[in-house]
């Protein structure tokens, strides 16, 4: 066994996956928390709708620090983000005001959309090709099952412990671990250590944010990022309008609804390891396409059902092809790139076109939902007409303009890119 052999990725899987569950984690316990948050600091909704569109700017604001991962390496930036996130989880359980709790949660997902992008710019780096695939769906499934956790914290009652919702933040102290384990057991990927090794890497540009849209990387970088926009506005606009359809449109209870997605929320996150070890098995787009088309009928079909017996079934399989996608967009933002460009094109692909789209979508479904203004009238029938929008344009540019990158050879992209840099 090599020095980075099996052992060694094992805990570095398990470092990432780690980092990406507080990514899931943190993403989804303010709206989860918001009722507590404004009794307790005193705030409107109309306040609240502020914060959380403060908060997302952050995400989108995470684009200038994930691109320093070419400057300063792979390691001491994973590191950085989640000792950032940290301190703003912190500061976030010790928020007087909501101004603080806004400030601190802006900068928390600074921290967390560049600790994303770091970790799956290592797990491409440092996986051998035939488990990349497999890497990769393990590390993003952990990002839903944060998700989940906030919702079984909350059935085990600890909104209900004197410190309310800043118990949700205290937990999230815990990547402090992750920091001393990351310190002594972390090294620098082969691939980053190899290129700045490598005399030629002197002539080829590691700090532009620019570098991306040369003309060997443009074409890939905008489909890849115009793909992962209109994928993610579909799947954002179901994630955020299925337990008001549910409970408003469908006649469910808060209850059963909270138990749904918490039943498909397990089952669809194996949707995630199956996208992973698929892409190894046919490809990365072919597994895309599968997933899209998944997508389309059962994301159509949920918010065309009322049954509560045909409910979960179909936001199980909704659930995991929509969200299990993301695997390979994942690897969309990565594979086809040389090591010392690798993490600003991800960060060009993700915190500029992903996260945008994050927004949008839902966004257009209240806006054409609305059941006073709205032209359809209905948030069913806009979420449904959402999907069936954006995600043929999806499968499209995945299968004219994304490169297949299965058992891509990193090693040979990096000399091309050496090659061809100027002398």
């Amino acid at each position: 066994m090599t020095e980075r052999g099996r052992r060694y990725r094992r805990r570095l899987l398990f470092l990432l996956a780690s980092a990406t569950f507080f990514e899931g984690y943190d993403t989804f316990v303010l709206s989860f928390v918001l009722a507590l948050v404004l009794v307790d600091l005193g705030g409107t909704e109309a306040e609240a709708g502020w914060i959380r569109a403060v908060v997302g700017l952050g995400a989108v604001a995470a684009f200038v620090l994930s691109a320093q991962a070419d400057r300063i390496g792979r390691r001491r930036l994973l590191l950085l983000t989640i000792a950032g996130y940290t301190v703003s989880a912190g500061l976030t359980a010790l928020s007087p005001n909501l101004v603080s709790l806004a400030a601190a949660q802006f900068a928390a997902q600074v921290f967390l959309g560049a600790e994303w992008a770091v970790a799956i710019t290592i797990v491409v780096e440092d996986f051998p090709a035939a488990e990349r695939g497999r890497a990769l769906g393990i590390v993003t499934a952990m990002n839903t099952l944060g998700g989940i956790a906030v919702g079984v914290l909350a059935f085990l009652g600890l909104q209900s412990t004197p410190l309310s919702w800043r118990a949700f933040y205290v937990v999230a102290l815990l990547p402090l671990i992750l920091i001393a384990v990351g310190r002594r057991t972390m090294r620098e990927t082969e691939r980053f250590e190899a290129v700045r090794a490598d005399p030629a890497s002197a002539r080829l540009d590691h700090t532009s944010l620019w570098e991306p849209w040369r003309r060997p990387y443009r074409a890939t970088v905008l489909a890849v990022g115009l793909l992962t926009f209109f994928r993610h506005a579909a799947v954002a606009a179901a994630a955020f309008w299925w337990a008001y359809y549910a409970q408003q449109e469908a006649g469910m209870s808060v209850a059963l609804s909270g138990l749904y997605l918490a039943v498909a929320g397990v089952l669809g996150a194996v949707g995630f390891v199956v996208a992973g070890r698929l892409m190894d098995r046919i490809g990365r787009r072919p597994a895309f396409v599968a997933y899209m088309l998944g997508t389309l009928a059962f994301g159509t079909l949920l918010f065309q059902v009322s049954s509560p017996a045909l409910m979960l079934p179909v936001l199980c399989a909704a659930i995991f092809f929509g969200l299990g996608s993301v695997a390979m967009t994942s690897a969309f933002s990565t594979e086809p790139y040389p090591t010392y460009v690798r993490s600003r094109a991800a960060a060009w692909c993700r915190n500029a076109f992903e996260v945008p789209g994050g927004i949008v979508g839902p966004l257009a479904v209240g806006l054409l939902g609305d059941h006073v203004s709205g032209p359809v009238g209905n948030i069913g029938d806009a979420t449904s007409l959402a999907i069936l929008a954006l995600i043929p344009p999806t499968i499209l540019l995945c299968l004219r303009h994304v490169p297949e990158t299965v058992g891509s050879d990193l090693a040979r992209l990096d000399r091309l890119a050496a090659e061809e840099a100027p002398r």
